[in-house]
């Protein structure tokens, strides 16, 4: 008995791998421009795309491909997916952008090529919070900068009441501040 259910599996496992191979999948269901997202293959991603994968779908967890790539920091799998056509403005299952995403983190390069596809600054999250609040809040003061110029909004509130400038002061952003107040950010 044993010794048959040890001779099915290879059978099981070669026509997971057909059925995967005909829908672009793995053996675990996983679509291939995922992998490759998740690897950092812009390579792969492109080819994806010319088979006419969709660059908006979402990996296992629910966050779009785009955000994916963000939040691991793969600039050349963002600018690919962007030039394919992914959404910038796309939410992950917390209300995230990927604009929030890269502030959040602080990288000014994705900040920028997401600007650059007219992602928007005025997006806000589950909480509210938009990325001039997080970038506010975590002292980004060139993420800020780059915000501002686009016109993101100095007033806008989150769910709390709380404007940019309050989230730079309570975090003790004194340039952050000066920079919000400067743009017409009130209390």
């Amino acid at each position: 008995m044993i010794r048959r259910a040890f001779l099915a599996i290879p059978l099981i496992l070669s026509a997971g791998a057909a059925v995967a191979q005909s829908t672009n999948s793995d053996l675990f269901g996983q679509k291939q421009i995922v992998r490759a997202v998740l690897e950092g293959d812009d390579e792969k991603v492109r080819q994806a795309l010319l088979k006419q994968e969709s660059p908006n779908q979402t990996a296992n967890n629910g966050s779009p491909l785009l955000t994916v790539a963000v939040r691991a920091g793969h600039i050349p799998v963002v600018e690919t997916l962007l030039k394919g056509g992914a959404r910038p403005d796309a939410v992950d299952p917390e209300g995230y952008t990927a604009l929030m995403r890269a502030t959040e983190k602080g990288d000014v390069e994705i900040v920028e090529i997401l600007l650059r596809r007219n992602a928007s600054t005025r997006a806000q999250n589950r909480q509210g919070q938009t990325a001039l609040m997080i970038g506010s809040a975590r002292g980004y003061a060139e993420i800020v900068r780059l915000l501002l110029e686009k016109k993101a909004d100095p007033n806008a509130r989150d769910f709390t009441g709380r404007s940019a400038l309050g989230y730079a002061r309570q975090a003790n952003r004194g340039s952050i501040e000066a920079m919000l107040r400067r743009a017409g950010g009130k209390e």
